[in-house]
């Protein structure tokens, strides 16, 4: 057991080196958003309110001389700035594989901890291979993996009731980017009583809980008002206006190019198509799982009024919904047959 842990560290370790190096590689930041700017204070508001990655990485820049000295022989190209952005999206991409495991027990899934790496698959669809090898924009921000991560753990903890934990980690991914607003969601969906009607017997059944989601919803809100505030004077919007999804329907519908992708028909590739089986599957979801569905609902929902839906990056923490459903699924109905045969 402990060689076959060590193994699947090992293995997650190096699986997340790889995908770091080529999400990098066939990938470049929109310059009002640039790391380089956001570490300046000089991005637009809108991408200079996700500042805890780039924070990070200029705490770490004086630690790039020992950097060179103990890997610059193993590094193809000059230890900089940017080296420094890779080895914490490696780290973090590695904490993602790690703590999946963790997550899918939350949810029922009690099985070997490798099928955490089948989340690869649509991450290196959605943000390497259709973003930017084959098609599309080819667009990276700093902060867009780590937000999974934060998500994964977040929730995690959340479900645990590890409240001490907790919050910590939930104010990092405040920082990160404001999508961290649905850890509580999700967590508030998964775990609240729904079966009291009246509103005394919910208050009387989630009051603990109520608690948590409101000191919550203070703390995010609080981060957005003191980082807009501190950004007030950067160039941009606060907030983005989606383009119309309309037209690039359209531009599917006609083969016509779009800045998001030169052939539009690739979006029906999104999370390359394991959404289609927790769909398929749904009969055979747990409860929770199917609560889960619905937050991905709601993401979805939200995209649509603050987000470019066809600029496929944008569907960060929806990656790990879709893939806990899809093993839970993809579980509950071996399961069944096994039943059916036994």
């Amino acid at each position: 057991m402990r060689l076959n842990n060590l193994l699947f560290l090992c293995t997650s370790m190096v699986c997340s080196i790889i995908f770091t190096y080529y999400y990098f590689l066939y990938t470049n930041e929109y310059p009002p958003g640039s790391s380089h700017r956001i570490a300046n204070f000089e991005a637009h508001k809108m991408f200079q309110t996700r500042m805890l990655i780039t924070g990070l990485a200029n705490i770490l820049e004086p630690s790039i001389p020992v950097i060179k000295t103990l890997f610059q022989w193993i590094i193809p190209y000059p230890i900089d700035y940017q080296v420094l952005l890779q080895i914490i999206n490696v780290i973090f991409t590695f904490i993602l594989f790690t703590t999946l495991p963790s997550l899918l027990k939350c949810f029922g899934y009690h099985g070997s901890n490798w099928v955490s790496l089948i989340v690869s698959i649509p991450l290196s669809w959605n943000y390497i291979f259709i973003n930017g090898l084959i098609d599309g924009a080819g667009l990276y921000y700093s902060f867009d993996i780590p937000s999974l991560t934060f998500f994964t753990v977040g929730l995690i903890l959340f479900l645990q009731k590890k409240w001490l934990f907790f919050y910590p980690i939930f104010i990092l991914a405040c920082l990160n980017r404001e999508s961290a607003a649905f850890i509580s969601l999700a967590g508030g969906i998964v775990t609240s009583n729904l079966f009291s009607i009246k509103f005394s017997n919910f208050y009387k059944n989630n009051r603990i809980l109520l608690f948590h989601i409101i000191l919550q919803a203070a703390i995010w809100f609080s981060l957005r008002i003191i980082l807009s505030y501190l950004v007030r004077n950067n160039p941009g919007i606060l907030f983005e206006n989606p383009q119309s999804m309309i037209n690039f329907l359209y531009c599917i519908w006609t083969g016509e190019p779009h800045w998001a992708m030169q052939n539009p028909i690739w979006y029906f590739t999104l999370f390359a198509g394991i959404w289609v089986i927790p769909i398929y599957n749904y009969k055979m979801l747990n409860s929770t799982t199917k609560r889960l569905g619905i937050v991905g609902l709601i993401y979805v929902m939200v995209l649509c009024f603050r987000s470019n839906m066809m600029e496929i990056r944008v569907y960060n923490e929806l990656n790990v919904i879709i893939f806990v459903c899809m093993i839970i699924s993809i579980k509950s109905k071996f399961q069944n047959h096994i039943i059916k045969f036994s």
